[in-house]
């Protein structure tokens, strides 16, 4: 009997922190459908969107092993603020890296989560889908065993060890 190996990814939006006139309130996401965020068009100058995600590695396997580094894909229309995300690393325009995973050790069953957060780049032209998407880009395990159904790092959709978070921006017009 060989045992396997299979870390699976799950990403998603856990809150939304909308600031509108210098007021701050925090909105705790608990499904993981499409979120959606309506903006009013006479505060839209001065409103401030940033969306929190949890990332969270899963050990389906039987094998234990290391989430050595997840990879992030800045959306379009989002910016990553370092301040924010002290964990991760900007890698490119449109890439971000952790390693803060890469020393716990996930025996089956397990699992450990990451945060990363994304503040909205404001303006009118900046709306609609949002999608952001990870994957695990590096793992190990001291049995040397490759996962068993993805491939870290090939940016392939329909694997386990990668997934997207969506959300929407509109315009609110204000009246009833």
């Amino acid at each position: 009997y060989v045992k396997y190996f299979d870390l699976a990814l799950n990403k998603r939006l856990s809150k939304i922190i909308i600031t509108e006139n210098g007021t701050t309130r925090e909105i705790t996401v608990s499904t993981d459908s499409l979120q959606k965020v309506e903006i009013h068009r006479k505060r839209l100058d001065s409103t401030v969107v940033k969306f929190v995600y949890d990332i969270t590695v899963k050990n389906e396997g039987q094998i234990s092993g290391y989430a050595q580094e997840i990879t992030d894909n800045i959306p379009d229309g989002l910016e990553f603020i370092q301040e924010d995300n002290k964990v991760w690393t900007k890698t490119s325009d449109k890439e971000i890296k952790t390693e803060a995973l890469a020393n716990t050790l996930l025996k089956p069953g397990e699992s450990a989560t990451v945060q990363v957060s994304f503040k909205w780049i404001n303006g009118d032209k900046n709306l609609g889908l949002k999608t952001n998407i990870a994957e695990i880009t590096a793992d190990r395990n001291d049995s040397n065993t490759p996962d068993r159904d993805s491939t870290p790092g090939n940016n392939k959709a329909g694997e386990d060890d990668i997934d997207d978070a969506p959300v929407i921006l509109t315009i609110k017009s204000g009246t009833e």
